[in-house]
C-alpha cells in the first residue's frame, strides 16, 4: 500500500525502535511500513538494529521498489545506526531498492574476513552459496561448541539454496554476526536469512501439492519436516536448526507471507497469523555458546 499526499511531515512514516528486536517485537516495523509513503522512512527513533532488522528493512524496500520502480530513502538515522548499516554492506548490497538521505565520510578494511561478521551477501548460484558457507563455517567453528555443528553448516547450505533455487525471485539475502555479552559469559550468533520469493507455502505446494489452508499451516508443516526433497535428502532443514538451538540455547523465527512462529527447540513454540503480507521467506536464528 502507497499513500499518497502532498504534506511531507504526514507522508514520511516513522520507524519504530524494532529493528533491533527478535520475532514478534520486530512486527511493529512490518505493521508501520504498510503505510509506506514516496517521501520513505523516518530512522531517527532507531538506536539498534540485529541483522533480522537489516534483512526486514531490505525487505520491505525491495517490495516497495517492485511496486514503484523507486528507491526507499531513509531518512535522519542516528549516525551509529548509519554507520552499521554502512559496515554491513546494507547500501552496497541492496542499492537498488533503498538509500540514506545522506553520506558517512567512513570507510572500512575488507581485506580480509572478520571472524564474527558475514556482512549482507546476495545468493543467486551457487557459487554464492560456496562463498556464505566457507564464513559461516569460520565463524560457527570458532564460537559454537555443538554435537551437530556439521549438519548446521549443511542445513545452511540448504538454506541458502532453496532462497534462490526454489523460492522463484532470486537473490536470497543473508547475514551472519557475533555478539560478546560480556555480562553473562555469552557468545550470541545471529543469523538472518530471506527472499522474497512464493514462500513457504508456494515452496511446499510446487513439491507435494496442497497441503494447508493458511500460511501458518505450512509453517508447521515445514517445521514437522515436510520440507525434505523425494530423495530424502535436503530441504529446509529447520527441524536440524530447531535440535541445535535447544542444543545451544536461542531460539529461531520463521516467517512466511502472513504467519510466522518462534521455538527454543526445547518444547516452547509460539504461532502467529494475520501478520502484515511480506513476500517470501525470512528467518532469524540466535545461537547461545560460553565465551572463550
Amino acid at each position: 500500500m502507497i499513500a499518497t499526499g502532498t504534506d511531507t511531515s504526514t507522508r514520511m512514516i516513522q520507524v519504530p525502535n524494532a529493528l533491533g528486536d527478535h520475532g514478534p517485537d520486530g512486527e511493529a516495523f512490518y505493521t508501520s511500513a504498510t503505510r509506506l509513503s514516496g517521501d520513505g522512512l523516518d530512522m531517527s527513533q532507531v538506536s539498534f538494529i540485529r541483522p533480522y532488522g537489516v534483512i526486514a528493512l531490505l525487505c520491505v524496500a525491495r517490495n516497495y521498489h517492485e511496486q514503484t520502480r523507486e528507491a526507499l530513502l531513509l531518512r535522519n538515522m542516528q549516525k551509529q545506526v548509519h554507520q552499521y548499516l554502512e559496515r554491513v554492506d546494507l547500501f552496497k548490497v541492496g542499492g537498488d531498492y533503498l538509500r540514506a538521505d545522506r553520506n558517512l565520510d567512513e570507510t572500512w578494511d575488507r581485506k580480509q574476513p572478520n571472524p564474527k561478521l558475514l556482512e549482507l551477501t546476495p545468493v543467486s548460484s551457487a557459487n554464492d552459496v560456496f562463498t556464505v558457507i566457507g564464513q559461516a563455517e569460520r565463524i560457527f567453528s570458532y564460537w559454537l561448541q555443538v554435537s551437530n555443528l556439521h549438519s548446521l553448516i549443511r542445513v545452511l547450505s540448504e538454506l541458502c539454496s532453496n532462497a534462490y533455487q526454489h523460492s522463484g525471485a532470486p537473490p536470497g539475502f543473508v547475514m551472519i554476526q557475533t555478539h560478546e555479552a560480556v555480562t553473562k559469559g555469552q557468545a550470541r550468533v545471529r543469523l538472518a536469512i530471506c527472499d522474497m520469493g512464493i514462500g513457504v507455502p508456494g515452496s511446499l505446494e510446487q513439491r507435494f501439492g496442497p497441503l494447508g489452508e493458511t500460511p501458518l499451516d505450512y509453517l508447521l508443516i515445514a517445521m514437522g519436516g515436510k520440507t525434505s526433497r523425494g530423495t530424502g535428502r535436503g530441504g529446509l532443514g529447520l527441524r536440524i536448526v530447531e535440535k541445535t538451538v535447544g542444543e545451544s540455547g536461542g531460539w529461531m523465527w520463521l516467517r512466511s507471507q502472513t504467519a510466522a512462529l518462534i521455538t527454543d527447540g526445547n518444547g516452547y513454540l509460539t504461532t502467529y497469523r494475520d501478520l502484515p503480507y511480506i513476500p517470501g521467506t525470512q528467518v532469524a536464528v540466535e545461537f547461545h555458546a560460553p565465551l572463550n
